[in-house]
């Protein structure tokens, strides 16, 4: 949808809701228009823009997304499926208010034509885009995202909320720390031991039971565990760089999905600590019942442990603030010897002197970590945007491990008398034939 602010300027604000069953109440009184101030874009899809906008009564900025609705250009059963899709995911933000880890619904407003939903501003963007220009995270990292991440599918599952489409695209950063989850268009509310069986997501993401739902009839279905499966896709490739399964026929790729075949190339994977991969791989279970939860993850070694949320942690830095503990002399000496230490290792760094073999270099010059990063990212800077998004995330699509063929120069000279050689033989087989 291209959507002008001049355009949304436009539009009626007076329209009635249909929200009344699921307990949001837009308003009536007042539009958008009266309340915000549309701004600049910050994405488009197919029936949807999303703008910042600035909220009159505060100044305070927000995201609002924009959805037609209208039957101008799409079908009825189209603009229908996106106004059941909108409402139901504001009625799913509203179950799941109040967690840091699962983006805010602020606002909410209905016309006959279009439906606005405002959001908390993510000033970063997303995630995609964030390990497009850093191509991996350390472990470090990696974990204090997934522990946010783990908590909020947590959050949802105890509640009886599957998402169906978690992946980096939809997980936004609100800051260098916080990130959220977004996205809920397909997330449902589950009865107890339902189960789905509709195909939506992303193909890298889709999990093995989604998949055999689309190829069996008699099918189980599939619950809550499909999303620890695009977890698990999510952290393999904020770790390597690249999707764990991923091929150029989408066929190839559904089977490696469903036999879970991936693996551990030692060029990326070899400065990645054994416990990460094994998270990994219990996440990456094809059979769901014995797939981590979640809430398991949060327990796991890799993770140190069960920690709180991101709020509770601002509260017990609050009290740390309060309560100041006496100073331990002979621990702080034994630390200071340490930093001496430290300082002096560093001060002669610079004369020790990495020894690299320029014939191995040559043959093999990805096997340097820090040769092949520099490369990577400045690859991914100028062809990045050859990446699909929404489809799958792989770095094979630019760096491809198989050999480009070898072309010889064809010789005229050698093609004719290739030619000449072939018509003698075939006179001779017909003479001797006859």
């Amino acid at each position: 949808m291209n959507m002008t602010v001049a355009d949304a300027d436009d539009v009626e604000m007076n329209g009635d809701s249909d929200l009344s069953d699921s307990g949001l109440h837009p308003h009536e009184e007042q539009g958008f228009n009266a309340a915000y101030e549309a701004k600049e874009v910050l994405g488009r899809g197919l029936a949807s823009t999303v703008r910042r906008c600035v909220e009159k009564g505060t100044g305070q900025s927000f995201a609002v997304k924009i959805v037609d609705i209208s039957t101008e250009k799409q079908s009825e059963a189209d603009a229908l499926r996106l106004k059941e899709e909108t409402l139901s995911e504001a009625k799913i933000l509203r179950i799941l208010a109040n967690h840091p880890a699962i983006i805010k619904l602020h606002d909410f407003y209905e016309t006959e034509s279009f439906i606005f939903t405002i959001f908390e501003l993510a000033p970063k963007g997303e995630l995609f885009d964030q390990l497009n220009n850093t191509v991996t995270v350390s472990e470090k990292k990696a974990r204090r995202l997934m522990r946010q991440l783990f908590d909020g599918v947590a959050f949802m599952h105890e509640r009886n909320i599957v998402h169906r489409d978690l992946k980096l695209e939809n997980i936004l950063c609100i800051d260098d720390e916080r990130v959220v989850i977004s996205d809920f268009g397909f997330a449902k509310e589950l009865e107890d031991g339902e189960r789905l069986r509709e195909l939506c997501g992303t193909p890298g993401y889709l999990a093995p039971e989604t998949l055999r739902c689309q190829m069996y009839e008699d099918s189980d279905g599939y619950s809550f565990e499909v999303d620890e499966w695009a977890l698990g896709v999510i952290m393999y490739t904020l770790l390597a760089g690249y999707a764990p399964f991923y091929h150029r026929r989408q066929l190839m790729m559904m089977r490696m999905i469903q036999e879970g075949k991936y693996e551990f190339r030692k060029e990326q994977w070899a400065n990645v600590t054994t416990e990460a991969k094994e998270l990994i791989s219990g996440l990456l279970r094809v059979e769901a019942s014995k797939r981590l939860s979640a809430g398991e993850c949060l327990k796991n070694p890799w993770m140190g442990g069960l920690q709180p949320p991101a709020a509770e942690i601002v509260e017990q830095k609050k009290v740390a603030k309060e309560v100041k503990p006496k100073r331990d002399l002979r621990k702080l000496f034994k630390q200071a010897i340490i930093w001496v230490r430290f300082f002096l290792r560093l001060a002669k760094y610079k004369y020790i002197k990495s020894v690299v073999d320029r014939d191995a270099l040559r043959k093999r010059p990805f096997r340097d970590r820090d040769i092949r990063h520099e490369a990577e990212a400045a690859m991914f800077s100028i062809y990045g945007h050859w990446v699909n998004r929404g489809y799958y995330y792989s770095r094979d699509m630019l760096f491809a491990n198989k050999p480009r063929p070898k072309y010889y120069k064809r010789d005229p000279d050698a093609s004719v008398t290739s030619l000449a050689s072939l018509t003698s033989n075939a006179s001779t087989a017909s003479h001797s034939s006859g």
